[in-house]
């Protein structure tokens, strides 16, 4: 198995109810997303999944509800834990037959992120 991966980048806002910090208030992040895919070489093509196809499925998916978005309207609980998870769902829908979904990671700032990866 050989394994892929593209990065995304999208800006949302948020707020975390119930939360007794800061994060309680609106505020923005420029998040960053990593997705890790894989699957065997394709004798066809050369490739696990063609890198278009894997752009398509996230901005599909994920970046056309999370850009330039409130959070909130979308997760009840719109952490990065939540979000992650969530994503991971979508994603294991979308893909191909064949494509294995290894790790979704979204980071809110540039040292704090969360993930999900698949059990083996």
């Amino acid at each position: 198995m050989i394994s892929v991966c593209k990065t995304f980048e999208f800006e949302a806002a948020h707020w975390l109810p119930g939360y007794e910090g800061d994060c309680r208030n609106m505020h923005g992040h420029s998040y960053r997303l990593h997705v890790e895919v894989s699957g065997p070489i394709n004798d066809a093509t050369g490739m696990v999944l063609d890198f278009s196809i894997l752009k398509e499925i996230v901005r599909n998916k994920i970046i056309s509800m999370t850009d330039h978005k409130v959070l909130n309207d979308t997760f009840p609980t719109p952490t990065a834990e939540v979000m992650v998870d969530c994503f991971s769902y979508y994603l294991k829908q979308a893909l191909p037959v064949g494509i294995i979904l290894e790790r979704v990671r979204l980071w809110e700032t540039s040292s704090s992120w969360a993930e999900w990866k698949r059990d083996r």
